[in-house]
């Protein structure tokens, strides 16, 4: 059995308790759908032929803010005191929406969960011009709260 994936439907682990985060939520029983999942290195990979989903491992989803700091307000640099840049992050990491049902439309988009989409200093691919980002968009890459 694997530690990260919980089988069961009522979302427990066997001899294990998950205490609850200070802020935020677990969701578990996620199907990644367009792409496959690395564990060894946390990142998106190219899905095996013949595998339509994988199950995504236990993730914590919290919020953040994207209000400028009250110090970029008044003029001084941003970017100080360990805050997350939004715009590293979007340059980065691959926005991958979650859907409630596999029919992807705007009705049934709940959030976007920023992953990983290649190895860090990774050459860039084969084809010229498209960056990780865009291959895994045209992949069709999402995450899927149910398979059918």
């Amino acid at each position: 059995m694997q530690k990260d994936v919980i089988p069961g439907e009522d979302g427990r682990i066997e001899g294990k308790q998950i205490t609850a985060p200070a802020e935020g939520v677990f969701i578990h029983g996620l199907f990644l759908e367009g792409a496959g999942w690395s564990k060894a290195e946390k990142r998106l990979e190219d899905s095996q032929p013949k595998e339509l989903y994988y199950q995504f491992p236990i993730i914590l989803v919290t919020a953040i803010s994207t209000a400028p700091p009250a110090d970029a307000r008044a003029g001084a640099a941003a970017g100080k005191g360990g805050k997350i840049d939004i715009a590293t992050l979007d340059k980065t990491m691959f926005s991958c929406p979650v859907y409630k049902y596999p029919k992807r439309n705007d009705k049934y988009l709940i959030f976007r969960v920023k992953l990983q989409p290649e190895p860090k200093g990774a050459p860039p691919g084969p084809n010229k011009g498209v960056t990780s980002m865009m291959k895994w968009r045209l992949c069709g890459a999402a995450l899927l709260c149910c398979k059918a």
